[in-house]
């Protein structure tokens, strides 16, 4: 473990707003970075995503692929604006469908992702390109790229600095940095109330809108355009859902204990019911998926944003070196 000041502005802060899993999340009063301190050495972050010990498993990730498409296809529609084709690398591509749709549209696709079981379904199942190595000039033979894109994923460097100016050393002049991460740094904390989990260690910063300015200017970037989405709709939907679940379970739990043991005479279902049910339950997740990605783009776009929890995607350019 070590100990850090905010790296924007080298000022310790005594000012704790998060407190999880033994861990602390300061803010820096002059800029309002949220950043773990004492924090994890750089090789151990590396370990957890290596060794799938964060907090959202590889199956989980390959597990979403609705979801991910979903939101794959509303970044693809932004750049789009932007660049058309060419090679384009993500970074933490986690199970890979961004690039597959990024394919779909005519772009080169490369990955970058350190967890070997979403490395290897990228590699296999996608047949994507993928390094589990860090971001270096190295990377794919040298490769300059037209588009570098990620997403939740500043949070997650351990050097968020040093990895914007690899990312702006490995694109072409002129190439494209297109984002997602959320405005932890910006948000009144009253509305930490509404995430159920921080994911702590695996965040290890989270950012206002001024640290991302700031990241990329010292990065050589210049921003044009940014979009901006409330998530607080979908977090109170989840929330409201999940309590909606423990009661149920705990309503089903308390029926299964009075009436005692299932019947014995029970049948089993029958092969047609069970293959109904599962009919049922995709459909189920379908709608999830789109309910889901309608609150965080459809719905955010619109709701007051001012202070809240929101996700933002952010378009740059690449000054000339």
């Amino acid at each position: 473990m070590e100990q850090i000041a905010c790296i924007f502005c080298q000022i310790w802060s005594d000012k704790i707003l998060i407190e999880e899993n033994g861990y602390l999340g300061r803010k820096c009063d002059k800029c309002g970075l949220i950043y773990i301190s004492p924090r994890p050495f750089a090789d151990d972050v590396a370990r957890l995503y290596g060794d799938d010990n964060a907090q959202i498993s590889a199956d989980a990730h390959i597990s979403l692929e609705r979801r991910s498409r979903l939101y794959a296809r509303h970044h693809l529609d932004i750049l789009g604006k932007f660049a058309e084709d060419g090679n384009l690398l993500e970074i933490g591509a986690g199970a890979g469908y961004f690039l597959d749709e990024a394919r779909r549209r005519g772009y080169e696709p490369y990955a970058i992702e350190f967890n070997a079981t979403q490395a290897e379904f990228m590699r296999t199942t996608l047949k994507i390109p993928c390094d589990q190595a860090p971001l270096s000039l190295g990377s794919f033979g040298g490769k300059a790229f037209d588009v570098i894109y990620h997403s939740d994923v500043i949070s997650h460097f351990h050097d968020p600095i040093g990895e914007f100016r690899r990312m702006n050393a490995a694109l072409r002049p002129g190439g494209w940095l297109i984002f997602e991460t959320g405005n932890g740094g910006d948000i009144d904390p009253k509305y930490f109330r509404h995430f159920s989990v921080f994911q702590y260690p695996d965040h290890l910063f989270f950012f206002s809108l001024r640290n991302l300015l700031n990241l990329l200017g010292q990065s050589n970037f210049e921003l044009v355009e940014l979009h901006r989405y409330s998530i607080l709709p979908q977090m109170l939907t989840l929330s409201a859902l999940r309590g909606a679940r423990r009661l149920l379970k705990s309503g089903v739990l308390r029926a299964h204990s009075v009436n005692g043991a299932a019947d014995a005479s029970a049948t089993s279902p029958t092969v047609e019911a069970s293959r109904a049910l599962d009919a049922v339950r995709y459909r189920l997740g379908d709608l999830s998926d789109y309910a889901n990605y309608h609150l965080r783009y459809t719905l955010g776009a619109a709701a007051p944003k001012a202070s809240r929890p929101q996700t933002l995607v952010l378009v740059a350019r690449a000054r000339p070196r």
